[in-house]
């Protein structure tokens, strides 16, 4: 297929992974784990779009976590700030998926081109974009399908 034909319907995941607002974290940083995801829509219960989660979103929320230091005198180990970091322990475990969103989700239709797909991703800075068609998710497109489908372009024009 030329590239000029190809258009997100063709390249999408038509199953994309998701959660609800109401997800808690750990919940999610397991399914990242366990279902090697790099991306997660997460939906209200009509599965209207409300935001995408990313590795990174997970990763800068982790670094906000401060270890306690300590300091070692003579035979003895203190802790210095444990109670600051049992505090934000239990800060992180009541988060849900609903504190990971932020701002206007990017988008794409599902008859946009593979042009058009690439350039919002470069421009919008996102990894993952979801597709709908009207209000409805019909799939989730990220950088790694762009690149596939970029191959079987050459591929194809080579043969």
């Amino acid at each position: 297929m030329p590239y000029s034909k190809i258009v997100a319907r063709n390249i999408m995941d038509e199953n994309p992974p998701y959660c609800d607002l109401e997800t808690p974290v750990a919940d999610i940083w397991y399914r990242f784990a366990k279902e090697n995801l790099s991306g997660l829509l997460v939906v209200d219960e009509e599965k209207r779009l409300f935001g995408v989660i990313t590795e990174t979103d997970l990763i800068e929320q982790e670094g906000n976590l401060h270890v306690p230091t300590v300091v070692a005198l003579f035979d003895m180990v203190i802790p210095m700030g444990e109670s600051r970091f049992e505090e934000e322990l239990s800060n992180m475990q009541a988060i849900k998926a609903s504190n990971l969103i932020h701002g206007q989700v990017t988008t794409v239709n599902a008859d946009s081109g593979l042009d058009e797909i690439a350039s919002v991703m470069i421009d919008m800075h996102v990894h993952h974009l979801p597709v709908l068609d009207g209000d409805s998710i019909v799939g989730l497109i990220c950088k790694h399908d762009v690149i596939k489908a970029l191959v079987e372009c050459r591929e194809n024009s080579e043969s």
